[in-house]
């Protein structure tokens, strides 16, 4: 695969993994999504003709740290959004 492309692989499947993860608030399931990548990374030396790269981990960090800031992001304008809807419908 090329790189560019294994890095965006490995950033959006665990962006999605995270999605469905976080909401769940249970730390056993975050957990176990922290020790993802490096299990992945770690499975590949049983896998004929794929290389664990310490790279793909961290890419894979990446899409669930972006996950995590988009949840964030989210729970904290949600009260906004919900707050300025009701003000626009008593006008």
């Amino acid at each position: 695969m090329n790189i560019k492309t294994d890095a965006i692989y490995h950033v959006s499947s665990l962006f999605v993994i995270s999605l469905l993860f976080f909401p769940l608030k249970r730390s056993r399931f975050i957990v176990l999504l922290l020790l993802l990548p490096p299990l992945i990374e770690i499975a590949q030396f049983f896998v004929p003709g794929r290389v664990p790269d310490v790279m793909d981990a961290f890419h894979g960090y990446i899409g669930i740290l972006l996950a995590y800031c988009l949840i964030q992001m989210w729970q904290e304008l949600l009260p906004a959004i919900k707050k300025l809807r009701l003000h626009l419908q008593r006008q």
